[in-house]
């Protein structure tokens, strides 16, 4: 238990016996064991305390005029009473019609068969009471063991709901990390093939100026064919007076 205060400890265990902390510290199968074996007292000193007599009893009869002697009343239940009041109503002046019944015992005295009967029936008290203690301790035990089971059923799923949570997102992150790589490598691609398609234009391009200028250059070829220097040089010079786009700037 947590306590509020120390105040409230000292209170708290000043209510607590030996007895509750010694039980307390038990297995629950050793709780049930001392709650049977409580049980067991009670029920077995009630049993001894129901059985038997716990005092001396005098069966008397009472004689009729008739010289008969009745000695059970109208429900069929014999006449008696303890010595001490057989006693008290010899001394009150007992009607010399009642005599002993000597039927029974010694001279109708019956002595008691069960004289520890109080002390039965107090151990039957005390077994059962304190079996209905144990008892209460254990429900009140169980009690508390539910709120922290309880709780420790909700942590559980708390944390069953939050590790599902984190395994969605990092699926969630899993998914987006791929689409970010694949978008990454569409544009790669897609990078790759417009720097393929710019150099196939400038290589197409460049082949072609390659291709007029050797046609041209087959061209003058053609034309000097035959030709000196000194005509090839003078040719030059006649086609640049003339402005030939060929040559211009060349």
């Amino acid at each position: 238990m947590n306590y509020l205060s120390e105040k409230h400890q000292q209170l708290e265990q000043s209510q607590q016996s030996g007895l509750m902390k010694w039980f307390g510290q038990l297995s629950m199968d050793r709780k049930a064991v001392a709650i049977g074996l409580s049980l067991t007292v009670g029920l077995t000193s009630a049993a001894m305390a129901w059985l038997g007599t716990t005092s001396d009893r005098i069966y008397f009869c009472i004689k009729t005029p008739k010289k008969a002697f009745v000695c059970n009343d109208l429900n069929n239940r014999p006449f008696r009473m303890t010595p001490y009041y057989w006693s008290q109503w010899q001394l009150d002046g007992m009607p010399p019609q009642v005599v002993r019944d000597p039927a029974r015992g010694i001279n109708g005295l019956v002595r008691a068969s069960n004289p520890n009967k109080p002390i039965f029936a107090t151990a039957a008290f005390l077994g059962f009471a304190l079996a209905g203690w144990m008892l209460r301790h254990c429900q009140d035990e169980e009690r508390q063991r539910a709120v922290f089971v309880d709780i420790a059923q909700k942590r559980d799923a708390a944390r069953a709901e939050m590790a599902a949570r984190s395994e969605l997102l990092d699926s969630y992150r899993d998914v987006a990390i791929k689409e970010v790589e694949l978008q990454a490598d569409l544009d790669l691609i897609a990078n790759d093939r417009t720097v393929d398609i710019q150099k196939a234009e400038i290589y197409a391009h460049t082949e072609i100026e390659v291709t007029q200028i050797e046609a041209s250059d087959a061209i003058f070829e053609a034309q000097t064919a035959g030709m000196s220097e000194e005509q090839k040089a003078e040719y030059i010079k006649h086609l640049r007076d003339t402005k030939t786009p060929y040559l211009q700037g060349s």
